[in-house]
């Protein structure tokens, strides 16, 4: 059946697959249905043309690119059909109210209403995921990045809990199945597994068929109205102390590290110079660091310009900063600065000591990580009794293989959390099936064909990923092919196949979308991360994992000048590593 541009609803009802043919008369609509050729007028009140998703020519254009991408760079599955292109075929109408519509016009739609209130964090949360969660839930489409170690899993899994309790359903893909995995066994972890449903392909709805369990006991779950009131109060009361004290536990993370850095600097500089052929200067008492620093910066800039410390610059100088001792300007730019560079060091080290002492004194007083313990504890009570009363009178039927298709409704009742692959997600149920929220994990490695038919089952989406990680794989074959097909249709280059990944292009069609970055990172040593963090992105993550060791994480090897390497081996390098090796055992 070829894609519907437009609808053609009679008196409420769609008609459109009965209609051969229509068109406007002044106020009326003229209808021919299929299998005759008498024309039936109707006024405007009983009839309309809705527009669908595809209705503008380069919606319709990015549509049919995309459906020939799939035919291409489909994927085989165990039946030896294209399961990609099949998936496309089967799309008939694709409704304004969903992703894909806006993916297809390059236009992000208004905001639809937003249910969803009292967000909770019964998985732990810190200061950017909060803000991710809060984002998601207010937008229509949103992004979630940040490299791993950021807890983007710990953000799915909140984005679920508050949804569930809403009474939403929640469809979580990725490319492969790992990911998936991971969240359905955090889920299960909470004992919350039972409102998961793990599909996608035929072999795992065969197992989800095949093991299905009726709900287990949640009497525990429950609480009266005065405990759900007493919890709700206690997690607001808390969220806002919780936050408050998580801005200064990345305030201190920046602080320690900062001081690392400071230290190794003045390490180097003492190194390099000796401190007692330095001249002394004399300065204001309690002169910040930061006004030391910007003393040696104006030094810096005169010396840039060849210019001298002039009566004006020398008054300036005494003021801002107490010099007034006149031979200091006697000596020259280089000998100035690092008199200041003396200064700077030390004060800001030990501004930084005072500092961390002060933020952990703080945080020791709040019992933070008490508090944190708390917080989770009362709003995974509030979560299972939101599910309590969800589940409590529900009787769930044993579902087979087809029921997965023509009871989808009834399904998603009992299971509003359906986890498979991206490009599965279309096939799991009721095709025309719309899911409220649909989470997509590793999007960066996302095709954007298989990407496109996630969307196309999302009234709103979260796109979670990292543009710094490695893309999907395009082989070169599959490259000049996709290339092929795109240059056939004017298209913006956001729509390549080929250049792109799903988040990369809905990042370059929609500059304005609301885009979170985790920023607080756990888990990589923090020399290691704060390379990445400094090389990839601009300093704005905070490193919050510790030293375990005094192992040095990063080496730097230098090998003789030629090419060494022989298609993906480079002997050289291996000879390098096993000296090292060799050396450190």
């Amino acid at each position: 059946m070829p894609l519907k541009r437009e609808l053609i609803y009679i008196d409420n009802k769609d008609e459109t697959d009965r209609i051969a043919r229509y068109y406007e008369q002044g106020d009326k609509l003229v209808v021919v249905f299929k299998g005759s050729s008498k024309e039936f007028t109707y006024s405007k009140n009983r009839a309309q043309i809705i527009k669908t998703g595809v209705s503008t020519k380069n919606a319709f254009d990015v549509f049919n690119y995309l459906k020939n991408v799939a035919d291409t760079a489909g994927i085989i599955g165990n039946e030896s059909q294209n399961t990609l292109a099949k998936s496309y075929e089967g799309i008939t109408t694709i409704k304004k109210e969903c992703v894909l519509s806006d993916f297809l016009n390059a236009t992000l739609s208004t905001n639809r209403t937003n249910n969803t209130q009292n967000v909770i964090f019964p998985f732990g949360f810190n200061l950017s995921q909060q803000k991710a969660v809060d984002t998601a839930f207010n937008n229509n489409l949103s992004v979630i990045e940040g490299p791993p170690g950021t807890g983007k899993t710990q953000t799915i899994l909140n984005i679920i809990a508050n949804a569930v309790m809403n009474g939403q359903s929640v469809a979580v893909v990725s490319s492969n199945n790992s990911a998936v995995k991971n969240v359905y066994e955090k889920l299960e972890k909470a004992g919350l597994e039972f409102v998961a449903a793990v599909l996608g392909s035929n072999e795992n709805k065969q197992a989800f068929i095949e093991s299905q369990k009726a709900l287990p006991d949640l009497s525990n779950f429950k609480l009266s109205n005065v405990e759900k009131e007493k919890l709700r109060l206690k997690t607001e009361e808390l969220v806002t102390a919780l936050a408050e004290n998580l801005d200064k536990k990345n305030q201190l993370a920046q602080h320690r590290l900062e001081l690392e850095n400071t230290k190794t600097e003045y390490r180097h500089f003492k190194g390099s110079y000796k401190s007692e052929l330095i001249k002394d200067v004399s300065l204001r008492r309690n002169l910040k660091a930061d006004s030391v620093l910007r003393f040696w910066l104006s030094i810096e800039k005169l010396a840039e310009k060849q210019q001298s410390v002039g009566f004006i610059k020398k008054l300036i100088y005494r003021i801002k900063y107490g010099v007034k001792d006149q031979s200091f300007y006697l000596n020259s730019y280089d000998e100035m600065i690092l008199s200041l560079q003396l200064k700077y060091y030390p004060a800001k080290i030990s501004e930084l000591e005072k500092s961390i002492a002060d933020l952990e004194e703080s945080l020791n007083h709040f019992s933070f990580d008490t508090k944190l313990k708390e917080y989770t504890d009362a709003a995974m009570k509030l979560l299972k009794a939101a599910l309590y009363e969800s589940f409590i009178n529900k009787k769930r039927e044993i579902y087979s293989i087809p029921d997965l298709y023509y009871k989808s409704n009834q399904f998603i009742n009992d299971y509003p959390v359906i986890m498979s692959t991206t490009y599965s997600l279309k096939r799991c149920l009721d095709k025309e099936m719309l899911y409220d929220y649909v989470i997509i994990d590793e999007s960066s490695q996302v095709d954007l064909a298989t990407g496109s038919l996630a969307l196309s089952c999302a009234k709103r989406a979260v796109i979670v990923g990292d543009i710094k990680q490695l893309p999907n794989v395009v082989t070169n074959d599959l490259k000049f092919r996709t290339d092929v097909i795109f240059s056939t249709y004017k298209l913006k280059e956001a729509y390549r196949y080929s250049n792109n990944s799903l988040l990369s292009a809905l990042l370059e069609l929609f500059p304005t979308m609301p885009k979170t970055l985790l920023r607080e990172h756990y888990r990589c040593h923090p020399k290691i991360i704060e390379f990445c963090n400094q090389k990839f992105y601009d300093n704005q993550l905070i490193v919050l994992s510790e030293y375990t060791d005094n192992r040095q994480p990063l080496m730097v090897y230098k090998t003789t000048a030629d090419n060494h390497a022989r298609q993906l081996m480079n002997q050289r390098q291996i000879d390098v590593f096993i000296i090292h090796l060799k050396f450190t055992n």
